[in-house]
Order: C-alpha cells, then structure tokens, then sequence
C-alpha cells in the first residue's frame, strides 16, 4: 500500500511539473517574484499545491536551488507560515526518496550506487557508523544534496521511524538556517536577533542531546 502511495505521489508531482515547465525555469532563473507575486495574488493559499510537489521532485532529483521555495514560503506567509510549509515540503520530500530507495529494484540500485559510488559510500558509512545524528548533521548542512542523504539511507541499517525523526530534525535546522540566511528578503529588523538565538539554542541542544546519547553508547 505505501509503495502504492509514493509511486502516486511522484507521478502526480512529475505529472504536475512536466505540463507546468515553467515553474522550474523560473526556479532556475531565481525568479522570487512570479510565484510571490503573480502566482500567489491569483492562488494565495492554493499555490502549496505547487511548491510543495516541487519541494517532493527537488528532495528525488535536485532541478534547482531548495533555498528558492524556501523563501517563497517565507515571503508569502511570514516567519510561521513559511517555516512549517517548508518544514512539511522538505520531510516528505525525504520521506518519499527514502521509500522510493528501499522499493526500488536492486537493478536500479545498483545502477545509482555504481554511478554516485564516491559520494554514497562516503555518506552511507557516515550514516551506518553514526546513525541518527549524522543525518540530523547532515541535514542541517545546506549544500548536502537531500537525495544522496535519503538514498544512502535507504540502503543503510537503519529504520524508517529513525529516519523519520532525524530528518525531522535535521530540516528544522535546515530550514531555519536558510531562513535566516535569507532573511534581509523576508524578516523585519527587529526579528533576527530573537530569531538567530532561537536556532543557536536550537542547534545547541539538539548538539547535546545527541552527543550524550552517542557518549553513553561508547561508554556501554
């Protein structure tokens, strides 16, 4: 039934983006304005309709920048808004390359793995040797390709609930960074103190959590 839905899922987000090619040129182009402006004065709240199948098709196959629909969401909704939109477009994003890896073919795996060997191997012992908190790691770094992170994941030991959490995690911080790397686009002056301590006390603990976790194992 799952493989069923994500199967859907990606054909219907690769459907929707093949008829409307325009959407990725003008992500490509860095074109903020024809989906702030246009598209969002004639859809408002439908326009989710498109940047999140987009946010699934970059997490499967990097087509352009997520920091694009990132700031999008920001500057259509606002700091909450466009931080929980973005937040759900890039964990589903992952979710599905994630399911896709583990229902795929091993023909097709294979294919991949030989093909992105240097790169997989690399992220894939990361991941085996460091578990949940080389993905939060990984996820929070900006220039880290979701899809290498997902697919060496998916091949890796460990379990979709794991995977679901640091990933969780790991696009917070994702998200947040970006957010804030962005921000002159989007925030009022007075915001991005309160909102730059709020990611450093974030980062600090999540830091903690799991460098105490990993700590106690070794000790074991």
């Amino acid at each position: 039934m799952k493989r069923i839905i994500v199967i859907f899922a990606v054909v219907a987000s690769i459907l929707l983006v093949v008829f409307n090619w325009e959407w990725v040129i003008q992500l490509r182009e860095d074109n903020l304005s024809y989906f702030t402006d246009e598209l969002f004065a004639e859809l408002g709240y439908g326009i989710l309709f498109i940047t999140i199948p987009l946010m699934m098709i970059q997490n499967v196959v990097t087509l352009f920048p997520i920091l694009i629909l990132i700031m999008i969401h920001f500057i259509s909704f606002g700091m909450l808004g466009g931080f929980v939109f973005s937040l759900i477009g890039t964990c589903l994003g992952a979710m599905v390359c994630f399911w896709l890896t583990k229902s795929a073919s091993e023909k097709f795996v294979q294919k991949y793995w030989n093909k992105n060997e240097e790169k997989l191997s690399y992220i894939f012992n990361l991941i085996s040797s460091y578990g949940v908190f080389m993905i939060v790691f990984l996820r929070s770094i900006p220039v880290m390709p979701s899809n290498l992170i997902s697919i060496a994941a998916g091949l890796s030991p460990i379990n979709q609930r794991t995977y679901l959490w640091s990933t969780v995690l790991g696009n917070i911080s994702m998200v947040w960074l970006l957010s804030l790397l962005s921000a002159p686009l989007w925030m009022r002056d007075n915001q991005y103190i309160p909102y730059l301590v709020g990611y450093l006390l974030f980062a600090t603990a999540v830091a903690i959590f799991y460098f105490s976790r990993f700590y106690r194992k070794k000790v074991k």
